[in-house]
């Protein structure tokens, strides 16, 4: 059997961690077993150890600094000297992470990019970018969730890269009127009533400040309408004072960490989601499965979300009113299966399953001769 070590922040849910969870659950588990090296406890902990998997902790980089990191993980590595396969998930830390698997001799070190844009913060940058270097002397395989987040991570080695689709479990997100009256019946919305979603982690880059100034301006307009926003994180609190502050808690619904998203996306009628920058934006690929009117960042989203018609791209300059307008211009759209688009596309979780076990068997053979 082949194990392979992840190395992620933590598995909490995210777009990230949902994809690999997505992988892990379909994989061939007689041939192939994933674990998993962390920082914090996570959501999927629990599942994953019913699937088999390990989960080891150390502390993260920022906690304990760069001596002590690069001490926890050569101890990690001379502790667990059976993997000849680590992929690491974690931006320009991937380099650090890799150095120390390459200094332990882990035959096949794969680097994935899920991202696009680092910190702003000069010194954080730079030091970021220190990190990044090491990724190229040090991967001998690469990975990333779309052409953007190839250039991004991976510079000169990016024509290197192999995209692999954030596949989903499509059938699972198809449209159902039963799972719309679950969810809007506890709820207590109306089926009349529109309902604008939003599923992210409540952070910088996931914009809610700028998607509460859309629904505020799209309320306006039509007060029988909702905004519902599924996700968790540390600028929770500040949105939730935006919204009383603006006098629209009674329209505004915080749902916290789901894991009944393909029920929720079923109750919403439009997807919004301004983020500052993506990797790709995987909930924008369940969101369109869903059947659902999408309306996304333009230009700071890899245009490789588009996998139908339904999503439409706006500008983060435009002014909230213009993105309120393009819902107000929907209203009418049908709700549609989009299953066979997306199969098209190649985002089926089970042929990006079987793409990345065909990987893993090729790297490790052709690292074997």
């Amino acid at each position: 059997m082949i194990r392979v070590l992840h190395a992620v922040g933590s598995m909490n849910q995210g777009g990230t961690e949902n994809f690999l969870m997505n992988v892990y659950r379909n994989i061939d588990k007689e041939k192939m077993q994933f674990d998993f090296l962390v920082n914090r406890k996570g959501f999927f902990d629990d599942e994953i150890k019913q699937l088999g998997g390990n989960i080891y902790q150390i502390p993260a980089l920022q906690e304990i600094g760069q001596i002590k990191y690069v001490k926890n993980l050569d101890n990690f590595f001379k502790q667990h000297k059976d993997y000849k396969i680590i992929h690491s998930h974690i931006n320009q830390v991937t380099g650090l992470i890799l150095e120390r698997a390459n200094k332990s001799e882990i035959p096949v070190r794969i680097a994935h990019s899920h991202g696009s844009q680092s910190s702003k913060n000069l010194i954080v940058k730079l030091y970021k970018n220190y990190l990044g270097e090491k990724i190229q002397k040090n991967a001998n395989q690469y990975f990333a969730c779309s052409e953007l987040a190839a250039k991004w991570l991976f510079k000169e080695k990016s024509k290197d890269a192999v995209i692999i689709k954030n596949g989903i479990e499509i059938e699972k997100f198809i449209y159902s009127i039963e799972k719309r009256k679950k969810i809007r019946n506890e709820l207590k919305i109306s089926d009349s009533s529109i309902v604008i979603g939003n599923v992210a982690r409540f952070s910088k880059v996931k914009n809610h400040d700028f998607l509460i100034d859309i629904f505020y301006e799209y309320q306006k307009n039509n007060s029988n309408s909702y905004l519902v926003l599924v996700g968790d994180g540390a600028l929770k609190v500040d949105i939730q004072n935006k919204v009383k502050k603006l006098g629209i808690e009674d329209k505004v619904k915080f749902l916290g960490i789901r894991t009944d998203t393909d029920y929720i996306y079923s109750a919403f009628d439009y997807f919004v989601f301004p983020s500052l920058h993506e990797g790709l934006g995987i909930v924008l690929i369940e969101a369109q499965a869903a059947g659902l009117k999408c309306i996304a960042s333009k230009d700071v989203i890899p245009e490789e979300t588009k996998v139908t018609d339904l999503l439409e791209f706006c500008s983060l300059n435009n002014k909230p009113e213009e993105w309120a307008k393009i819902i107000y211009d929907n209203e009418k759209y049908e709700r549609k299966c989009t299953l066979e688009e997306i199969k098209e596309k190649k985002y089926d979780i089970m042929e990006t399953t079987k793409t990345i076990e065909e990987m893993y068997v090729k790297f490790l053979d052709r690292r074997n001769k």
